[in-house]
Formats: C-alpha cells, structure tokens, sequence
C-alpha cells in the first residue's frame, strides 16, 4: 500500500521530482517541522502529504507581495505549512485545522509555544469559519471529491468578509477543477503535470 502511494507520487511530480527532492533535504536539515505523513482510509478526506517546500517558497515570494494579516490552513496535517510560513512571518496569525486527531495533536505539540498560533481539531466544512477572520486560506487538496471541494469554495467565497481582500492557495488540484474555479475567480497558477501544482488567486474587497 505505502509502496503503491509512493510511486504515485513519483509518476505525478515527473521531472521536478528532483528539484522537490532537493528541496526536502534542505529545510529538514536545517531543522523545518511537521515533515509526517500518512494515508488515509477515510471515504472523503484526502491523504496527509505535505506541500512540497518547493512549492512553499514559491508561494512565500507571492504572499510578501501581498498584505495580510490572519492565515489559516485548512487541513494542516503535522503543520508543516504553519511552520514554515511563520519562520517567513512571525508577525502574522496562524490558524491551522485538522480533522484527524494523531496530526491535530502533532500540531499542537509543535507549537505549543507560539502565542500566534493556534490549533483547532474538526471537520473545516461544518465550522464557523467568519469568526476567524481570516485574509489568506490555505488548501492542500483535503477533499478526495472534487465537486465537494468547489461546493465547499463557492460557499466560502459567498461567507468571507468583503472588507479587504481575501487570498486563496490551492495545492495540487487538477487542471479541470482550476478550469471551474476559473468561471468564479480569476486564477494563476503554477504546475509541473496535470495534478500537481499550486494555484493562488484574490477577493478582491467591496469598494
């Protein structure tokens, strides 16, 4: 099973595997935290498998372009994202949640020192997800359906504050979700095959 999952993942990222190699040595030398994954068994939540730190510096020259205040990452697994970006970020708010307690946990345990921090356990879809107050999500492809996920986005964009703008990060979604998500909100987006990449786009706010 975890043989079969691991060339799945080596068929999808082709060529870049080596740059995503690369970079996954570095920052685990160098001592980057919530590196765990697993696979999951659950009928709609999508394996445990970090963005790759190739990705996430990508993303990181994105987010210093752009202001914002609060970032949530729905789905964080072990908190490698929050750990990441809040070393980029430290003045920034964090929220992560999981569903899963072993990872929520994992979660917590890292940063269990960081007042900027905070780690919530539940299912995203069913929380009240204003009261954050959040300006930048986070989504690594935790829905394993994708009609689900593009419900589940169409309502938050209706949800979200209109008072500032709202930044969006999608990892690793197929080129036919993007071609949806499209038709409701201008999208760029950056992919090394047809399922993996990353994809960013912007709420603007009411004027």
């Amino acid at each position: 099973m975890v043989l079969k999952n691991i060339l799945r993942i080596i068929i999808d990222y082709r060529l870049s595997l080596i740059k995503i190699i690369f970079f996954e040595f570095i920052y685990i030398f160098r001592g980057y935290k919530g590196n765990n994954f697993d696979f999951s068994r659950n009928l709609t939540m999508s394996d445990n498998i970090p963005c790759p730190y190739y990705f996430l510096l990508k993303i990181k020259k994105i987010l210093k372009n752009n202001k914002f205040n609060t970032f949530i990452d729905l789905g964080c697994g072990s908190g490698r994202v929050l750990n990441f970006f809040n070393k980029k970020f430290s003045n920034k708010n964090f929220i992560g949640v999981e569903y899963f307690y072993d990872q929520y946990s994992q979660s917590k345990k890292l940063f269990n020192k960081n007042e900027n921090i905070e780690i919530l356990q539940g299912d995203f879809t069913k929380m009240d997800l204003y009261k954050e107050n959040a300006d930048c999500y986070f989504l690594n492809n935790p829905f394993k359906n994708d009609s689900e996920f593009i419900i589940f986005f169409e309502n938050l964009i209706n949800y979200v504050s209109r008072d500032k703008d709202i930044f969006f990060i999608f990892i690793n979604y197929n080129f036919n979700v993007i071609k949806n998500l499209k038709k409701i909100i201008p999208i760029e987006h950056f992919y090394v095959s047809d399922i993996k990449g990353y994809s960013v786009c912007c709420l603007h706010k009411n004027k």
